[in-house]
């Protein structure tokens, strides 16, 4: 029977690319802009304000960074090193993508940090430093975007100094086992611009095709043609009539197929590449986002200073503790 993808594959006949032509050459801003200090002031009524401080903790003690020169694997909108930078000595940012190079810049520029700084560096290239140049190493839901994660990890290694530490947060496609293996996600490139985003997720082989079609159409456009006013969009939705129907507005078709490796193949990877030790632990993010939850709105702390000084201890501890794999997708490697 042919389905969805096997009309694609026919009829679209999609170019293969990498993460960074698929989308984020593209995007404007990664996260949409609601990090919270790089786009927004600090607000401490909010819990996902509360989760973003925990991840930097998280970053920061679990590569022992302070004071220290940290490299952040694919930082997007420039998170976290932006938010990490003023705690140490030095952040580098390294991008597969020309434009999140330039918007990291820019929001560096416009938030006035001096210690932080970003290049490109082709998807799957050697990273242009020295063995042993650098403290730490971040790398958050970056590492499985590079055209073979493995080497990724291979070169990180390479570049941490012996002692170092590496922070990995990976997307684990457990997640999405029993009913989201195929799933849909409508992008607005522009207001007359979008583009449909259907993954084919493969999670015993630890592998996703995501399938891009740029239409010459709102995204209200298309949601509509798609499910109708009013109606929620799914990836049922998206049959073989629906896309044939929309076929006079492509502008074109992408393929994009990129590993996922669970956190039992990501333990396995680091040991061999050569780390002494390798943790899966908790994450700073969870456990700042449960914090939030329990202390009472009238007795939470009301300003980023009081919330720093709660979670600073709370998250140096979480970080060291471990976690079942892939439970908090979170992993620290030491060289």
């Amino acid at each position: 029977m042919v389905n969805a993808f096997d009309w694609i594959e026919r009829e679209l006949k999609p170019s293969t690319c990498t993460s960074e032509e698929f989308i984020y050459d593209d995007m404007d801003s990664q996260s949409g802009r609601s990090l919270p200090i790089i786009y927004q002031p600090f607000d401490a009524a909010r819990k996902s304000h509360w989760q973003d401080r925990g991840s930097l903790f998280d970053y920061l003690f679990s590569t022992q960074g302070e004071g220290k020169r940290l490299l952040d694997f694919g930082p997007g909108d420039g998170w976290p090193s932006l938010i990490v930078a003023p705690f140490v000595k030095e952040v580098v940012g390294v991008e597969g993508s020309h434009r999140r190079v330039r918007v990291c810049a820019e929001n560096a520029a416009r938030l006035r940090i001096l210690n932080a700084r970003f290049i490109y560096v082709p998807p799957g290239a050697k990273l242009p430093f020295e063995d042993n140049a650098f403290d730490g190493v971040m790398a958050a839901s970056s590492v499985e975007q590079s055209p073979d994660p493995k080497a990724t990890l291979q070169e990180l290694f390479r570049v941490l100094r012996p002692g170092g530490c590496l922070r990995v947060y990976y997307e684990s496609l457990h997640a999405y086992r029993d009913g989201r293996e195929h799933d849909i996600w409508l992008w607005p490139i522009d207001d007359k611009t979008c583009r449909l985003i259907l993954f084919d997720r493969y999670i015993d082989q630890e592998r996703v095709r995501q399938y891009g079609i740029t239409l010459a159409m709102s995204r209200e456009e298309v949601r509509n043609s798609l499910a109708g006013e009013g109606r929620p969009l799914s990836f049922d939705l998206v049959t073989i009539t629906a896309l044939e129907k929309l076929h006079y507005a492509i502008v074109d078709a992408r393929l994009c197929i990129t590993t996922h490796p669970s956190g039992r193949t990501l333990v396995s990877w680091l040991n061999e590449i050569g780390f002494q030790h390798v943790l899966p632990s908790h994450s700073g993010a969870r456990f700042a986002g449960q914090l939030f939850e329990r202390i009472p709105q009238g007795r939470r702390p009301g300003d980023l200073e009081a919330v720093d000084a709660l979670l600073r201890p709370v998250v140096e501890i979480a970080v060291q503790m471990a976690a079942p794999i892939d439970m908090d997708p979170m992993i620290t490697a030491i060289k």
